[in-house]
């Protein structure tokens, strides 16, 4: 049976996709599923010296007790940090999407979920005529939006959310992560309420600034605490 599933996507780099999918990832195997990983494109890693500190797959495989081949977490892997397009052409490379939707075939009958990172936002190219939208499109799967606080959040959320609904892409709520340790102003703590205003999308919980992150941030006791600001069971709602 092949598994459900949900792609994390983001409004940018850097917003915090990683933190929310191994969350995620964790509170699905809390709750007695199993669930497997996806971050099917990875830039700016040196593939002979990578590890869970610097390469989100090896990261979410190790935050998940996930023993499946890094080739199939993670099909293509690019040293320069680019968008996936861009690094390609910089190695020389021809990427195909092909090896990311047949390794999701595989993964995804082997668990009860699939969670699959996306690389930056949703319209960072691939190819030269194939994005991240597209992918998503392709592995027909329901979306996670991650926004962080912060001025420009609001567009970059909203065109995010626009472009998802005008591709026929289901979105299952946007989730805020704080990615620095100072406490919103009272600004950026009105975003998530004028996002929902003005997109109809569900705000399903904002992730507190996790200090000192690493693969054990994610521990039952650390995730009950999670659970407080974030509806995780409005992830798995059809």
């Amino acid at each position: 049976m092949t598994a459900q599933g949900l792609f994390i996507t983001g409004t940018d780099t850097g917003v915090g996709k990683t933190v929310v999918t191994a969350a995620i990832l964790a509170w699905l195997r809390d709750q007695g599923f199993s669930a497997g990983v996806m971050k099917p494109i990875e830039t700016g890693v040196d593939c002979e010296c990578s590890s869970p500190a610097n390469s989100d797959a090896l990261f979410l495989m190790e935050c998940g007790g996930i023993k499946d081949d890094l080739s199939e977490v993670c099909p293509i892997r690019l040293k320069p940090a680019a968008s996936p397009f861009q690094a390609a052409l910089i190695e020389n490379r021809t990427l195909q999407p092909e090896s990311i939707l047949s390794a999701y075939r595989t993964l995804s009958e082997k668990y009860d979920w699939m969670l699959v990172e996306g690389v930056g936002g949703i319209r960072v190219p691939i190819t030269r005529d194939y994005g991240v939208v597209d992918l998503i499109r392709d592995l027909d799967l329901p979306t996670v939006v991650v926004a962080r606080y912060q001025l420009g959040t609001l567009n970059h959320t909203l065109m995010t959310l626009d472009t998802l609904k005008q591709s026929g892409i289901p979105v299952r709520g946007v989730v805020f992560n704080q990615t620095v340790p100072e406490t919103p102003d009272v600004i950026e703590q009105d975003q998530p309420r004028l996002i929902e205003e003005l997109s109809g999308a569900t705000i399903l919980g904002t992730f507190p600034y996790i200090d000192n992150l690493n693969t054990q941030s994610f521990s039952p006791g650390k995730l009950k605490a999670l659970e407080a600001s974030v509806d995780f069971s409005g992830l798995i709602q059809k």
